[in-house]
């Protein structure tokens, strides 16, 4: 098998949770994918100093939250955007960035920017902390980096529409995901049993 085969973390967690998803409407589900996949090209251009174009508006307030986060909070991004490997356990997976934090640690982040907390979080970050090690990247501690929609007021009706978008930036630090590595590591025996790499 090649390693352009092998199935992402994503995938592997998706298959767990496709219940969770079945209750958001797809139109909602589109449209978070598109401002997720934007906002992390936005915030990971900014922590590499890259030159950035003009933000299209509807995504300013998340990429506000996180950069105001993280010019309170980080030194030096170290990497970023990475695709790793495991060639024993057969699976791939791209984490957003190592940093170097103002308190003097340094941690592995992922950027989430759905609306609600995600069982599957800490699920991921597990399996990118076993591909990190495994590649030789350190860090002393992994967190999620939750940009959360918000409002001024709660809304209600039509008044919603009026409402300016305020995002927050909550920070969720795992201090030992061993626990979570043994679910992925479950989910991925079921996803190679029922997605065979083999041909039985």
């Amino acid at each position: 098998m090649e390693r352009n085969e092998y199935p992402r973390v994503t995938d592997i967690i998706g298959k767990q949770t496709l219940e969770e998803m079945r209750s958001i409407p797809i139109e909602v589900l589109a449209n978070a994918a598109v401002r997720g996949s934007k906002v992390h090209e936005y915030c990971t251009a900014w922590l590499n100093k890259h030159w950035i174009p003009e933000i299209e508006p509807e995504y300013e307030p998340w990429f506000n939250a996180f950069t105001g986060w993280a010019q309170d909070n980080v030194v030096e991004c170290l990497h970023s955007s990475q695709r790793l490997y495991d060639d024993v356990k057969r699976f791939t997976g791209e984490f957003d960035f190592i940093a170097v934090l103002k308190d003097g640690t340094t941690a592995l982040c992922d950027i989430k920017t759905s609306s609600v907390k995600s069982k599957s979080w800490p699920v991921q970050l597990a399996a990118y902390k076993h591909l990190c090690e495994l590649n030789g990247y350190q860090f002393d501690k992994i967190c999620n980096i939750h940009l959360k929609k918000s409002y001024s007021k709660k809304p209600t009706g039509h008044d919603s529409q009026s409402l300016p978008v305020v995002v927050d930036a909550l920070v969720y630090e795992y201090e030992d995901v061993s626990q979570y590595w043994d679910i992925f590591a479950s989910a991925l025996t079921c996803y190679d049993y029922f997605h065979t790499k083999e041909k039985l």
